[in-house]
Protein backbone atom coordinates (compact mmCIF):
# COMPACT_ATOMS: atom_id res chain seq x y z
CA UNK A 1 0.00 0.00 0.00
CA UNK A 2 2.66 2.33 0.96
CA UNK A 3 4.45 1.58 -2.70
CA UNK A 4 1.08 2.43 -4.36
CA UNK A 5 0.99 5.33 -2.76
CA UNK A 6 4.46 7.18 -3.76
CA UNK A 7 3.55 5.40 -7.50
CA UNK A 8 0.86 7.86 -7.17
CA UNK A 9 2.24 10.65 -5.59
CA UNK A 10 5.31 10.35 -8.29
CA UNK A 11 2.36 10.51 -11.36
CA UNK A 12 0.84 13.21 -9.87
CA UNK A 13 4.40 15.39 -10.22
CA UNK A 14 4.63 14.27 -13.34
CA UNK A 15 1.43 15.45 -14.44
CA UNK A 16 2.12 18.79 -12.65
CA UNK A 17 5.32 19.12 -14.56
CA UNK A 18 3.95 17.95 -17.81
CA UNK A 19 0.98 20.64 -17.05
CA UNK A 20 3.46 23.74 -16.37
CA UNK A 21 5.36 22.50 -19.41
CA UNK A 22 2.54 22.47 -21.96
CA UNK A 23 1.39 25.97 -20.30
CA UNK A 24 4.65 27.44 -20.85
CA UNK A 25 4.70 25.93 -24.35
CA UNK A 26 1.63 27.55 -25.54
CA UNK A 27 1.95 30.61 -24.31
CA UNK A 28 5.21 31.26 -26.63
CA UNK A 29 4.34 32.59 -29.93
CA UNK A 30 5.23 29.03 -31.87
CA UNK A 31 3.56 27.38 -30.05
CA UNK A 32 -0.01 28.68 -30.47
CA UNK A 33 0.59 28.95 -34.88
CA UNK A 34 1.21 25.32 -34.04
CA UNK A 35 -1.78 24.29 -32.04
CA UNK A 36 -3.44 27.05 -34.31
CA UNK A 37 -2.66 25.11 -37.27
CA UNK A 38 -3.50 21.83 -36.23
CA UNK A 39 -6.83 22.96 -35.27
CA UNK A 40 -6.72 24.30 -38.97
CA UNK A 41 -6.42 20.95 -40.46
CA UNK A 42 -8.73 18.66 -38.37
CA UNK A 43 -11.28 21.71 -39.44
CA UNK A 44 -10.93 21.45 -42.77
CA UNK A 45 -11.18 18.10 -43.06
CA UNK A 46 -14.07 17.32 -41.10
CA UNK A 47 -17.40 16.80 -42.52
CA UNK A 48 -19.09 17.82 -39.23
CA UNK A 49 -17.74 20.86 -38.30
CA UNK A 50 -20.49 24.10 -38.96
CA UNK A 51 -19.41 27.49 -38.94
CA UNK A 52 -21.53 29.37 -36.82
CA UNK A 53 -24.11 31.44 -38.96
CA UNK A 54 -22.35 35.12 -38.11
CA UNK A 55 -19.57 33.87 -40.46
CA UNK A 56 -21.84 32.93 -43.74
CA UNK A 57 -20.86 35.42 -46.52
CA UNK A 58 -23.16 36.52 -48.90
CA UNK A 59 -22.32 34.80 -52.53
CA UNK A 60 -23.61 38.21 -53.10
CA UNK A 61 -21.82 41.64 -52.70
CA UNK A 62 -23.61 44.13 -50.80
CA UNK A 63 -25.70 41.39 -48.84
CA UNK A 64 -25.77 39.97 -45.23
CA UNK A 65 -27.19 37.12 -43.76
CA UNK A 66 -30.55 38.02 -42.20
CA UNK A 67 -31.25 33.93 -41.26
CA UNK A 68 -30.15 30.33 -42.42
CA UNK A 69 -31.21 27.15 -41.14
CA UNK A 70 -28.21 24.91 -41.57
CA UNK A 71 -30.87 21.77 -40.93
CA UNK A 72 -28.72 20.70 -38.05
CA UNK A 73 -29.80 18.55 -35.58
CA UNK A 74 -32.82 15.35 -35.52
CA UNK A 75 -35.83 18.03 -35.42
CA UNK A 76 -37.31 20.52 -37.21
CA UNK A 77 -37.71 24.25 -36.14
CA UNK A 78 -41.11 24.86 -35.52
CA UNK A 79 -40.75 28.27 -35.09
CA UNK A 80 -39.50 28.74 -38.12
CA UNK A 81 -41.12 26.28 -39.79
CA UNK A 82 -44.83 24.32 -40.77
CA UNK A 83 -45.10 21.32 -42.12
CA UNK A 84 -47.29 21.10 -46.18
CA UNK A 85 -49.94 18.86 -45.62
CA UNK A 86 -53.24 18.32 -47.88
CA UNK A 87 -53.66 16.92 -51.37
CA UNK A 88 -51.75 18.44 -54.38
CA UNK A 89 -52.33 16.63 -57.77
CA UNK A 90 -51.95 12.88 -57.22
CA UNK A 91 -50.42 12.88 -53.79
CA UNK A 92 -51.00 13.28 -50.19
CA UNK A 93 -48.80 15.62 -48.28
CA UNK A 94 -47.49 14.09 -44.92
CA UNK A 95 -45.36 15.34 -42.00
CA UNK A 96 -44.21 11.78 -41.42
CA UNK A 97 -42.60 12.42 -44.70
CA UNK A 98 -39.75 15.38 -43.66
CA UNK A 99 -37.38 14.39 -41.40
CA UNK A 100 -33.73 15.83 -40.62
CA UNK A 101 -30.52 13.58 -40.57
CA UNK A 102 -26.71 14.47 -41.63
CA UNK A 103 -27.46 17.84 -41.42
CA UNK A 104 -29.48 17.55 -43.98
CA UNK A 105 -33.39 18.04 -44.49
CA UNK A 106 -35.15 14.88 -46.45
CA UNK A 107 -38.30 14.78 -47.84
CA UNK A 108 -39.07 11.20 -48.66
CA UNK A 109 -41.54 10.18 -51.88
CA UNK A 110 -43.47 6.98 -51.02
CA UNK A 111 -46.27 5.41 -52.47
CA UNK A 112 -48.68 4.32 -49.72
CA UNK A 113 -52.23 4.79 -49.25
CA UNK A 114 -53.48 8.11 -47.59
CA UNK A 115 -56.33 9.78 -47.97
CA UNK A 116 -57.61 8.87 -50.83
CA UNK A 117 -54.24 8.43 -52.91
CA UNK A 118 -51.61 6.27 -53.66
CA UNK A 119 -48.68 8.50 -53.21
CA UNK A 120 -47.30 10.93 -50.86
CA UNK A 121 -44.87 13.71 -50.69
CA UNK A 122 -44.26 16.10 -48.44
CA UNK A 123 -42.14 19.43 -47.92
CA UNK A 124 -42.25 22.34 -45.09
CA UNK A 125 -43.34 26.15 -45.41
CA UNK A 126 -42.16 29.26 -43.53
CA UNK A 127 -43.99 30.68 -40.65
CA UNK A 128 -42.76 33.94 -40.45
CA UNK A 129 -43.57 36.41 -43.50
CA UNK A 130 -40.25 37.31 -46.05
CA UNK A 131 -39.25 39.86 -48.14
CA UNK A 132 -36.59 41.35 -50.90
CA UNK A 133 -33.51 39.83 -50.34
CA UNK A 134 -31.59 36.92 -51.87
CA UNK A 135 -32.33 33.29 -51.27
CA UNK A 136 -30.95 30.76 -51.65
CA UNK A 137 -31.17 26.52 -50.72
CA UNK A 138 -28.49 23.59 -51.49
CA UNK A 139 -30.21 20.39 -52.80
CA UNK A 140 -30.35 17.05 -53.91
CA UNK A 141 -32.84 16.12 -56.60
CA UNK A 142 -33.73 12.16 -56.84
CA UNK A 143 -37.80 12.34 -57.00
CA UNK A 144 -37.30 10.16 -60.53
CA UNK A 145 -40.29 10.48 -63.29
CA UNK A 146 -43.80 11.33 -61.76
CA UNK A 147 -42.75 13.97 -59.11
CA UNK A 148 -42.25 17.54 -58.77
CA UNK A 149 -39.58 19.11 -56.84
CA UNK A 150 -39.46 22.96 -56.12
CA UNK A 151 -38.04 25.73 -54.04
CA UNK A 152 -40.86 28.73 -54.69
CA UNK A 153 -42.96 31.09 -52.71
CA UNK A 154 -46.21 32.04 -52.18
CA UNK A 155 -48.21 34.75 -51.35
CA UNK A 156 -50.07 32.16 -48.37
CA UNK A 157 -48.64 29.76 -45.44
CA UNK A 158 -49.78 27.11 -47.20
CA UNK A 159 -53.16 26.13 -49.34
CA UNK A 160 -54.73 25.10 -45.80
CA UNK A 161 -54.62 28.91 -45.09
CA UNK A 162 -56.53 31.27 -46.87
CA UNK A 163 -54.89 34.28 -49.41
CA UNK A 164 -53.20 37.06 -47.43
CA UNK A 165 -53.79 38.82 -51.16
CA UNK A 166 -57.44 40.73 -52.42
CA UNK A 167 -57.77 40.68 -56.19
CA UNK A 168 -56.71 43.81 -57.03
CA UNK A 169 -53.39 43.56 -55.61
CA UNK A 170 -52.35 40.30 -57.07
CA UNK A 171 -49.67 37.82 -55.93
CA UNK A 172 -46.78 36.40 -56.85
CA UNK A 173 -44.82 33.26 -56.94
CA UNK A 174 -41.36 32.69 -57.27
CA UNK A 175 -40.13 29.35 -58.52
CA UNK A 176 -36.58 29.39 -58.05
CA UNK A 177 -36.47 25.82 -59.35
CA UNK A 178 -38.78 22.82 -60.28
CA UNK A 179 -37.65 20.02 -61.47
CA UNK A 180 -41.05 18.62 -63.36
CA UNK A 181 -42.49 15.17 -63.70
CA UNK A 182 -40.33 13.98 -66.95
CA UNK A 183 -37.40 16.08 -66.20
CA UNK A 184 -33.99 14.18 -65.83
CA UNK A 185 -31.01 14.89 -63.78
CA UNK A 186 -29.59 17.67 -66.13
CA UNK A 187 -32.93 19.73 -66.42
CA UNK A 188 -34.71 22.57 -63.96
CA UNK A 189 -37.03 25.38 -64.89
CA UNK A 190 -37.51 28.61 -63.14
CA UNK A 191 -39.94 31.46 -63.75
CA UNK A 192 -42.21 33.78 -61.97
CA UNK A 193 -46.45 34.23 -61.82
CA UNK A 194 -48.89 36.46 -60.88
CA UNK A 195 -52.06 35.09 -59.40
CA UNK A 196 -55.39 37.12 -59.15
CA UNK A 197 -55.13 40.26 -60.59
CA UNK A 198 -53.03 40.04 -63.58
CA UNK A 199 -52.87 36.05 -64.09
CA UNK A 200 -49.76 35.45 -66.07
CA UNK A 201 -46.25 34.73 -66.31
CA UNK A 202 -43.66 37.32 -66.04
CA UNK A 203 -40.88 34.61 -67.19
CA UNK A 204 -40.40 31.16 -67.77
CA UNK A 205 -36.95 29.55 -68.31
CA UNK A 206 -34.93 25.85 -68.77
CA UNK A 207 -31.78 24.87 -67.98
CA UNK A 208 -29.83 22.12 -69.26
CA UNK A 209 -27.02 21.39 -66.75
CA UNK A 210 -23.61 19.88 -67.20
CA UNK A 211 -24.14 19.07 -63.01
CA UNK A 212 -26.40 15.82 -62.31
CA UNK A 213 -29.08 17.39 -60.26
CA UNK A 214 -29.71 13.64 -59.04
CA UNK A 215 -26.27 12.95 -57.56
CA UNK A 216 -24.64 15.95 -56.32
CA UNK A 217 -25.60 18.92 -54.09
CA UNK A 218 -26.36 22.58 -56.19
CA UNK A 219 -26.45 25.57 -55.31
CA UNK A 220 -30.63 27.44 -56.56
CA UNK A 221 -31.01 31.12 -55.49
CA UNK A 222 -32.52 34.38 -56.34
CA UNK A 223 -32.46 38.07 -55.95
CA UNK A 224 -35.33 39.33 -55.22
CA UNK A 225 -36.00 43.52 -55.58
CA UNK A 226 -38.42 46.47 -55.85
CA UNK A 227 -37.10 46.27 -59.18
CA UNK A 228 -35.54 43.57 -60.55
CA UNK A 229 -35.20 39.95 -59.77
CA UNK A 230 -32.21 37.53 -60.50
CA UNK A 231 -32.06 33.89 -60.74
CA UNK A 232 -28.85 32.52 -60.15
CA UNK A 233 -27.42 28.19 -60.43
CA UNK A 234 -24.20 26.96 -58.71
CA UNK A 235 -23.52 31.17 -58.51
CA UNK A 236 -24.19 31.80 -62.20
CA UNK A 237 -26.41 34.94 -62.78
CA UNK A 238 -29.40 32.86 -65.24
CA UNK A 239 -31.43 35.57 -66.13
CA UNK A 240 -32.90 39.57 -64.96
CA UNK A 241 -36.49 39.90 -65.10
CA UNK A 242 -38.34 43.85 -64.60
CA UNK A 243 -40.58 43.79 -61.73
CA UNK A 244 -41.15 47.27 -61.44
CA UNK A 245 -45.16 46.56 -61.68
CA UNK A 246 -45.05 43.57 -60.16
CA UNK A 247 -47.47 43.21 -56.75
CA UNK A 248 -45.65 44.54 -53.40
CA UNK A 249 -46.39 41.78 -50.56
CA UNK A 250 -44.83 39.42 -48.01
CA UNK A 251 -44.39 36.29 -49.10
CA UNK A 252 -43.76 32.56 -47.68
CA UNK A 253 -40.48 29.83 -48.53
CA UNK A 254 -41.73 26.46 -49.54
CA UNK A 255 -39.44 23.38 -50.03
CA UNK A 256 -41.86 20.36 -51.21
CA UNK A 257 -42.07 17.59 -53.26
CA UNK A 258 -45.36 15.92 -54.42
CA UNK A 259 -46.41 13.78 -57.05
CA UNK A 260 -47.65 15.44 -60.22
CA UNK A 261 -48.54 11.52 -62.17
CA UNK A 262 -50.43 8.81 -60.72
CA UNK A 263 -47.90 6.28 -62.50
CA UNK A 264 -44.92 7.81 -60.99
CA UNK A 265 -41.85 5.49 -59.59
CA UNK A 266 -42.83 4.15 -56.45
CA UNK A 267 -39.95 6.38 -54.42
CA UNK A 268 -37.42 9.13 -54.42
CA UNK A 269 -35.62 11.35 -52.18
CA UNK A 270 -35.54 15.26 -52.08
CA UNK A 271 -32.59 16.59 -49.69
CA UNK A 272 -31.60 20.30 -48.99
CA UNK A 273 -28.39 21.37 -46.80
CA UNK A 274 -29.25 24.73 -45.96
CA UNK A 275 -31.28 27.21 -46.74
CA UNK A 276 -30.51 31.06 -46.21
CA UNK A 277 -31.73 34.78 -46.35
CA UNK A 278 -29.46 37.78 -46.87
CA UNK A 279 -30.43 41.35 -46.85
CA UNK A 280 -29.43 44.41 -48.22
CA UNK A 281 -28.98 48.05 -46.73
CA UNK A 282 -30.60 50.88 -48.94
CA UNK A 283 -27.52 52.58 -49.30
CA UNK A 284 -25.65 49.56 -50.96
CA UNK A 285 -28.62 48.67 -53.08
CA UNK A 286 -29.08 51.84 -54.87
CA UNK A 287 -25.76 51.00 -55.87
CA UNK A 288 -26.03 47.50 -57.55
CA UNK A 289 -29.51 48.18 -59.01
CA UNK A 290 -27.94 50.93 -61.47
CA UNK A 291 -26.55 48.15 -63.74
CA UNK A 292 -29.50 45.83 -63.54
CA UNK A 293 -31.89 49.08 -64.29
CA UNK A 294 -30.24 50.25 -67.50
CA UNK A 295 -29.83 46.46 -68.53
CA UNK A 296 -33.63 46.28 -68.53
CA UNK A 297 -34.33 49.83 -69.97
CA UNK A 298 -32.27 48.99 -72.53
CA UNK A 299 -34.46 45.68 -73.29
CA UNK A 300 -37.57 47.47 -73.08
CA UNK A 301 -36.31 49.84 -75.34
CA UNK A 302 -35.96 47.26 -77.89
CA UNK A 303 -39.20 45.46 -77.66
CA UNK A 304 -41.08 48.67 -77.37
CA UNK A 305 -39.46 49.80 -80.75
CA UNK A 306 -40.87 53.16 -82.13
CA UNK A 307 -42.97 54.49 -80.04
CA UNK A 308 -44.02 57.92 -82.24
CA UNK A 309 -44.95 58.72 -85.33
CA UNK A 310 -44.75 62.15 -87.77
CA UNK A 311 -48.56 62.47 -86.64
CA UNK A 312 -50.41 62.32 -83.77
CA UNK A 313 -50.30 58.93 -81.73
CA UNK A 314 -53.11 57.57 -79.72
CA UNK A 315 -52.05 54.28 -77.89
CA UNK A 316 -54.66 52.43 -76.78
CA UNK A 317 -53.96 49.23 -74.26
CA UNK A 318 -56.46 46.15 -73.93
CA UNK A 319 -56.44 45.95 -70.56
CA UNK A 320 -57.98 49.41 -69.82
CA UNK A 321 -61.68 48.46 -71.87
CA UNK A 322 -64.08 50.19 -69.31
CA UNK A 323 -66.42 47.08 -70.17
CA UNK A 324 -64.58 44.12 -70.16
CA UNK A 325 -67.24 41.24 -70.96
CA UNK A 326 -66.21 37.74 -70.47
CA UNK A 327 -62.56 39.20 -71.97
CA UNK A 328 -59.50 39.08 -68.71
CA UNK A 329 -56.91 40.61 -68.32
CA UNK A 330 -53.42 38.55 -68.19
CA UNK A 331 -50.08 38.70 -67.77
CA UNK A 332 -47.27 37.85 -70.40
CA UNK A 333 -43.87 37.68 -70.79
CA UNK A 334 -41.76 41.21 -70.57
CA UNK A 335 -44.26 43.00 -68.52
CA UNK A 336 -47.39 42.57 -70.92
CA UNK A 337 -50.43 43.06 -69.96
CA UNK A 338 -53.64 41.32 -72.45
CA UNK A 339 -57.09 40.48 -72.92
CA UNK A 340 -57.55 36.89 -73.63
CA UNK A 341 -60.69 35.64 -75.02
CA UNK A 342 -62.80 32.67 -73.72
CA UNK A 343 -63.12 28.74 -74.69
CA UNK A 344 -65.97 27.66 -76.72
CA UNK A 345 -69.21 27.68 -75.53
CA UNK A 346 -72.42 27.42 -77.17
CA UNK A 347 -74.63 29.41 -74.90
CA UNK A 348 -72.03 32.52 -74.57
CA UNK A 349 -74.19 35.69 -75.18
CA UNK A 350 -72.80 38.34 -77.79
CA UNK A 351 -72.20 41.05 -74.42
CA UNK A 352 -70.48 37.78 -72.71
CA UNK A 353 -68.19 37.62 -76.47
CA UNK A 354 -67.84 41.32 -76.70
CA UNK A 355 -65.08 44.13 -74.42
CA UNK A 356 -65.90 47.66 -75.10
CA UNK A 357 -64.23 51.17 -74.47
CA UNK A 358 -64.68 55.03 -75.74
CA UNK A 359 -61.84 57.29 -75.61
CA UNK A 360 -61.49 60.73 -75.93
CA UNK A 361 -60.38 61.93 -79.49
CA UNK A 362 -59.34 65.85 -78.82
CA UNK A 363 -58.81 66.41 -82.93
CA UNK A 364 -60.67 65.12 -85.52
CA UNK A 365 -58.33 63.50 -88.46
CA UNK A 366 -58.03 60.40 -90.51
CA UNK A 367 -56.92 58.02 -88.17
CA UNK A 368 -55.33 54.51 -89.79
CA UNK A 369 -56.06 52.32 -87.01
CA UNK A 370 -53.59 49.27 -86.02
CA UNK A 371 -54.12 46.00 -83.82
CA UNK A 372 -51.29 44.16 -81.61
CA UNK A 373 -52.62 40.67 -81.23
CA UNK A 374 -51.18 37.47 -80.81
CA UNK A 375 -50.61 34.15 -83.11
CA UNK A 376 -48.27 31.27 -83.48
CA UNK A 377 -46.69 29.28 -86.46
CA UNK A 378 -48.56 26.22 -85.51
CA UNK A 379 -52.07 26.20 -86.14
CA UNK A 380 -52.07 30.33 -86.88
CA UNK A 381 -55.05 31.95 -87.33
CA UNK A 382 -57.39 30.00 -85.01
CA UNK A 383 -57.52 32.52 -82.25
CA UNK A 384 -59.16 35.25 -83.62
CA UNK A 385 -61.56 38.40 -82.78
CA UNK A 386 -63.34 41.06 -84.68
CA UNK A 387 -62.84 44.95 -84.28
CA UNK A 388 -65.41 47.76 -84.40
CA UNK A 389 -64.63 51.04 -84.54
CA UNK A 390 -67.52 53.45 -83.57
CA UNK A 391 -70.04 50.20 -84.30
CA UNK A 392 -68.47 49.93 -87.80
CA UNK A 393 -66.92 46.14 -88.18
CA UNK A 394 -63.30 46.16 -89.75
CA UNK A 395 -63.58 43.74 -92.91
CA UNK A 396 -60.19 41.50 -90.89
CA UNK A 397 -60.20 39.11 -88.61
CA UNK A 398 -57.15 40.24 -86.23
CA UNK A 399 -54.91 37.57 -84.31
CA UNK A 400 -54.12 35.57 -87.91
CA UNK A 401 -50.89 37.52 -88.81
CA UNK A 402 -49.56 33.70 -89.12
CA UNK A 403 -45.89 34.88 -86.95
CA UNK A 404 -44.60 33.66 -83.44
CA UNK A 405 -45.83 35.77 -80.72
CA UNK A 406 -47.13 39.40 -80.83
CA UNK A 407 -47.50 41.55 -84.37
CA UNK A 408 -49.33 44.15 -85.58
CA UNK A 409 -52.25 44.43 -88.17
CA UNK A 410 -53.75 47.09 -89.80
CA UNK A 411 -57.10 47.68 -89.89
CA UNK A 412 -58.13 50.60 -91.85
CA UNK A 413 -58.29 54.42 -92.22
CA UNK A 414 -60.98 55.67 -90.25
CA UNK A 415 -62.46 59.44 -90.47
CA UNK A 416 -62.90 60.38 -86.56
CA UNK A 417 -64.26 63.05 -85.08
CA UNK A 418 -63.49 65.14 -81.94
CA UNK A 419 -65.01 63.51 -79.20
CA UNK A 420 -65.73 59.93 -77.76
CA UNK A 421 -65.22 56.93 -80.25
CA UNK A 422 -66.46 53.84 -79.41
CA UNK A 423 -63.56 50.58 -80.08
CA UNK A 424 -64.75 47.10 -79.48
CA UNK A 425 -63.51 43.67 -79.39
CA UNK A 426 -65.53 40.08 -80.62
CA UNK A 427 -64.14 37.04 -79.42
CA UNK A 428 -64.71 35.29 -82.70
CA UNK A 429 -63.29 32.18 -82.28
CA UNK A 430 -63.92 31.15 -78.59
CA UNK A 431 -60.32 30.01 -78.65
CA UNK A 432 -58.13 31.94 -76.30
CA UNK A 433 -57.65 34.74 -78.40
CA UNK A 434 -55.53 37.56 -77.32
CA UNK A 435 -55.38 41.00 -77.95
CA UNK A 436 -52.57 43.74 -76.75
CA UNK A 437 -52.73 47.37 -78.45
CA UNK A 438 -54.58 49.70 -80.74
CA UNK A 439 -52.46 52.64 -82.52
CA UNK A 440 -54.84 55.05 -83.87
CA UNK A 441 -52.33 57.41 -85.72
CA UNK A 442 -53.07 60.45 -88.47
CA UNK A 443 -49.74 59.18 -89.86
CA UNK A 444 -50.60 57.56 -92.74
CA UNK A 445 -46.85 55.98 -93.67
CA UNK A 446 -46.15 55.02 -90.27
CA UNK A 447 -46.52 51.21 -89.51
CA UNK A 448 -45.55 50.84 -85.50
CA UNK A 449 -43.09 48.26 -84.75
CA UNK A 450 -42.57 46.28 -81.17
CA UNK A 451 -44.69 46.80 -78.65
CA UNK A 452 -45.00 50.53 -79.23
CA UNK A 453 -45.76 53.52 -77.01
CA UNK A 454 -47.45 53.45 -73.54
CA UNK A 455 -51.57 53.98 -73.18
CA UNK A 456 -52.16 57.83 -73.42
CA UNK A 457 -55.36 58.18 -73.93
CA UNK A 458 -58.42 59.35 -71.84
CA UNK A 459 -61.27 56.04 -71.31
CA UNK A 460 -64.63 56.89 -70.68
CA UNK A 461 -67.78 55.04 -69.77
CA UNK A 462 -70.61 55.09 -71.97
CA UNK A 463 -72.75 52.40 -70.69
Amino acid sequence: MILVKKIFKRMKNLMFCFSLIFLVFISCKDGVNIIKEEIDNIVSESDTIVSPSDTIVSPIDGYTLKWSDEFNGNKLDSVRWKYRIGISHESSQRPENVYLDGGKLHIQLKRENHAGKSLTGGGVITKPRNSYGYYEVRAKLDGGYGWHEAFWTAGQPGFDSPYIMEDSVGMVEIDCFEHFYDYNGHRFSFGTHEWLRYPGQFNRGEITTVEDLNTSYNVYGFEFTPDYLNYYFNGRLLETVDMRNAPVHDFFLWLSAIATKADAVNSGLVSFDYIRAFEIDPGAYNVRKVAFINQLNSRLDSINGTTSSAGLDLWVQAEDFVKKGGWKAMRDFDNLIFLRGHTFSASRTTAQRTAQTAIAVNNASTYHVWVRSKDYLVSPGIRNFKVFINGVAVSSLFGTHGQEGYHWQYAGAHALPAGNTEIKIYDQSQYFARCDKFLLTSDPNFTPNGAGGASNVQHINLW
